[in-house]
Order: structure tokens, then C-alpha cells, then sequence
């Protein structure tokens, strides 16, 4: 089974006052970069999809093998236009695909490949650590459909069928960490 991954990065940052994902991550690579390497690591197609400093965005990815797709939508239809630009861009053998903010640098190929284990067709697949979902998501290809047919202001959530969603215990809090404002950039940092 094929599995892929769309690395959502064409966020505004409001909340961080510039663009938390060309920020420097525990590496020194930028966030979007450090997130996309992961997947990459654990051998998934990653897909980046860009928005607001595309050409930025881009740059940061250079030296890795990720496919970048712009989201024309990306000021106005929320993260939810990410995934549907994200979904309509992978390839029609993809039986899965890992939905995952880039927000959230402390993602690890070792949870990464630890979700895909956990996957079985018809079943979409989350983390769990202590008490929350996190993220990423690995939507089944079932729930496509219902994916792309949200409208804003729809959340993305809306398109997921619990019965059918498998919650796989992680011992990683940093699907969990995402770093939306300074402050929580600094504190995932130091950790």
C-alpha cells in the first residue's frame, strides 16, 4: 500500500509575527524543512503545500526530494484548502495520506513509522498520547471524498469517520507541540 504525506505549510503565522515555519529548528534547518525531512526518513512521498512565502518555502526545501504545491487559497480557505490542494495533488495509487501541520517540528520518523504499522485499508490512523489525538492524521483513501466536499468554514475534522478511526498509543508528547507564538517556539525549543 502507498502512503504519502502532504506537509501543510502555507499558513499566515499571525500569531508569530513572521514565518514560523522558515524559523530555525534544534538542527538549524528551517521548521518546514526539519517536519518534510522526517517523513522523508521514514521513506514516505511527501507533498509540501505552500501558501504565504511560497518562493521562501521552496528555498527551504531545496535540497530534499518533496514535491511543492501552492495553494492559491491559502489567505482565505483556512488549513482546509491546504488538505483538499494536497489530496487533489497525490496520485491515484496513494491508499493513504499523513495530513501534518509543519507547525509541529517535534514530529518524528519513529512515531511517523509507527502510524503506518498501525494502518489497514478503510481505517484512518492518529496518535494518542496521554489524553489527545495529535497529529499527523493518516486519512484512508475513503474519506477523500468527504474531504474534498467540506466547504469553509468547514475544519477538516468534520470530514473524519470515528467509527472508523484507529487512535494508536504513542509515547511521543511532541505530536502534541505545535509552536503558533513566540512563546511557545521558545519552550519547544527548550525542551
Amino acid at each position: 500500500m502507498r502512503l504519502c504525506a502532504i506537509v501543510l505549510a502555507a499558513g499566515l503565522s499571525t500569531r508569530m509575527g513572521e514565518n514560523k515555519l522558515l524559523l530555525p529548528w534544534r538542527d538549524g534547518a528551517p521548521v518546514v524543512a526539519y517536519v518534510a525531512r522526517q517523513f522523508q526518513l521514514a521513506e514516505i512521498e511527501t507533498i509540501v503545500v505552500t501558501g504565504r512565502d511560497a518562493s521562501q518555502v521552496r528555498a527551504a526545501l531545496a535540497e530534499q526530494s518533496v514535491r511543492c504545491i501552492h495553494n492559491p487559497d491559502f489567505a482565505t480557505g483556512g488549513m482546509l484548502s491546504s488538505v483538499q490542494a494536497g489530496l487533489r495533488a497525490l496520485h491515484k495509487d496513494v491508499a493513504a495520506a499523513f495530513i501534518q501541520p509543519a507547525d509541529m517540528p517535534s514530529i518524528t520518523k519513529s512515531a511517523i513509522k509507527q502510524l503506518a504499522r498501525g494502518y489497514a485499508a478503510g481505517w484512518s490512523v492518529a496518535p494518542w498520547y496521554g489524553d489527545r489525538r495529535g497529529h499527523p492524521l493518516l486519512l484512508d483513501r475513503s474519506r477523500w471524498a468527504a474531504m474534498l466536499a467540506l466547504e469553509a468554514p468547514a475544519r477538516p475534522r468534520e470530514a473524519l469517520d470515528k467509527s472508523r478511526l484507529r487512535l494508536v498509543p504513542v509515547d511521543e508528547p511532541g505530536v502534541l507541540v505545535d509552536i503558533d507564538t513566540p512563546e511557545a517556539y521558545r519552550q519547544a525549543l527548550a525542551d
